[in-house]
């Protein structure tokens, strides 16, 4: 467990909410206060997930840790996201044994509890962020250098990390509301040569049609790497390959992306994994017309963010299309890459802000 203070309490927020984001990697809890309609986040814990059993014991520790602190604290709300589908304030989570039951967290924890999708709490986020601080978002400019200002209040998201996930939210009156999506799920569609082969390989090897998830996440890295070293886009006697396929297929992504820099068979798939990705934003693009910004999430994307701006191959390949009255509406959309790892918990404050008060 790792125990992180970005401020003190030091003045009297309005609401003091217990904040959630439960991932395949990491689970990672804190407090969250409202002052005067703006959300800062106080305290982060952090919790390995494949070491957690008990995951309202998880929410407890957090608060024990805020109160020893500030032994008085008074919590008002908690909301918790997910990796995977919610229903009845639960959710059965896509990539550990162990499920996150809100009902459970309130009763033991007397605190009103909400559980919502790990999306959605990012979309939630996405009206918290300042798409011109530096800091918190890249913009992924045009090739022609045209400025594309957002327009409308519909965003859309979508983000690699363990998974993939596809989120969008819309402005109701003054609040927000986003909807959950299993979008990550949706049939992978082949585009090239290499596209091709790589769903000819999975769909071999599994009897199924693909999904997206299979290629754009971390999982996806490793299997790609896997198609090329069959299809003969890798030497298996490389050295740089060889160090690869010894390490656990948990550890294979982050090498693949180190050694891109450098190697050609690993930029080759780091190049096709970003057009791939790009493809599929497109695609969430033509159906949701998010005029107000799509926003690219996750922790493969904003580590790897130096092969979605080379020689513009992101946007290059998202305005790709057949139909040219088709590109024109899809260099209008505004494209962003989220760098602020705390937009999670943000977006669990805001979400229990918009859905529970």
């Amino acid at each position: 467990m790792k125990v992180h203070w970005h401020k003190n309490i030091e003045k009297k927020y309005s609401r003091l909410i217990l904040v959630g984001d439960v991932g395949g990697t990491n689970t990672n809890l804190g407090l969250a206060g409202e002052d005067r309609s703006q959300i800062e986040l106080l305290l982060e814990v952090v919790f390995e997930s494949s070491k957690v059993t008990d995951f309202t014991s998880c929410v407890r520790k957090t608060m024990e840790t805020a109160r020893e602190r500030y032994p008085n604290i008074a919590f008002d709300l908690c909301c918790i996201s997910g990796a995977g589908p919610v229903k009845d304030n639960f959710c059965a989570l896509t990539n550990q044994t162990w499920s996150i039951d809100g009902n459970d967290i309130q009763a033991s924890l007397g605190v009103p509890t909400l559980i919502i999708n790990d999306f959605s709490a990012i979309s939630y986020g996405l009206p918290l962020l300042d798409v011109h601080d530096s800091t918190k978002i890249a913009v992924l400019h045009r090739p022609d250098g045209q400025e594309v200002r957002p327009s409308g209040d519909l965003r859309g998201v979508a983000g690699p990390g363990t998974g993939l996930g596809v989120g969008f939210l819309t402005k109701e009156g003054e609040r927000w509301r986003a909807f959950p999506s299993e979008g990550g799920h949706m049939d992978f569609a082949d585009f090239d040569e290499d596209s091709r082969g790589f769903k000819t390989f999975i769909q071999n090897s599994i009897g199924l049609v693909p999904e997206y998830e299979m290629a754009v996440s971390g999982m996806g890295l490793k299997n790609i790497f896997y198609y090329f070293l069959e299809a003969g886009g890798l030497d298996k006697d490389d050295p740089v390959v060889q160090q690869i396929l010894q390490l656990p297929d948990t550890e294979k992504p982050a090498q693949i992306s180190l050694h891109g820099k450098t190697h050609p068979g690993c930029r080759r798939i780091m190049n096709l994994f970003v057009r791939i990705f790009a493809r599929l934003t497109s695609s969430i693009c033509c159906f949701l017309l998010p005029r107000g910004g799509f926003y690219l999430a996750g922790g493969v994307t904003s580590k790897n963010l130096d092969y979605f701006i080379e020689d513009h191959l992101f946007v290059r390949t998202f305005e790709e299309h057949c139909n040219p009255n088709i590109r024109r509406v899809l260099k209008e959309i505004p494209l962003y890459v989220v760098k602020d790892y705390s937009i999670s918990l943000y977006g669990a404050a805001n979400a229990a802000l918009s859905l529970m008060v």
